[in-house]
């Protein structure tokens, strides 16, 4: 493992963590550039609501995650209320790393715990919320759209 010992914990957990941002930097920086030029263009960074118009799993977690930064929590419910626990286990993630020196156990568990409530919000929210209620409406003008037409008019003429 990491483990520091309790002398200059901070300044070897700093390290890590500049060390991590440093090797991953262009990755950083892809996923940066990406959001900003997608929301410029298409003001939606999801590809998976520009294809097909319907929000994606994740949908509305970016702004959850502000809503709890700002500590709105009837915003957070509103946009995805997994935002909570995503944001506990990476609370949970950056201590064991940065302050304890440690890896985290069950990394892949907490994971799978994660996509599955993630998941069950999603369809609970397609079920209830979709396609007319934000932030679950569909998005018209979709890539995917001509082909909805085609299809729509191709089962109307049987």
């Amino acid at each position: 493992g990491i483990n520091y010992g309790n002398a200059g914990f901070q300044d070897k957990g700093i390290s890590l963590m500049v060390r991590d941002v440093r090797d991953n930097l262009i990755g950083i920086i892809l996923v940066v550039l990406y959001c900003v030029v997608m929301h410029r263009l298409f003001h939606y960074v999801c590809p998976f609501r520009l294809l097909t118009g319907i929000p994606c799993p994740g949908c509305g977690l970016s702004r959850a995650g502000l809503a709890l930064l700002t500590l709105h929590f009837d915003r957070v419910v509103f946009y995805n209320p997994v935002i909570v626990p995503i944001a506990l286990y990476a609370l949970y993630w950056a201590v064991c790393r940065y302050v304890l020196g440690r890896n985290v156990r069950h990394q892949t568990a907490f994971i799978i715990v994660l996509a599955v409530l993630l998941f069950a919000v999603y369809f609970y929210r397609i079920a209830t919320l979709f396609p007319n209620h934000r932030p679950m409406e569909y998005m018209p003008g979709n890539l995917f759209s001509p082909i909805y037409r085609l299809i729509g008019e191709h089962l109307r003429a049987y």
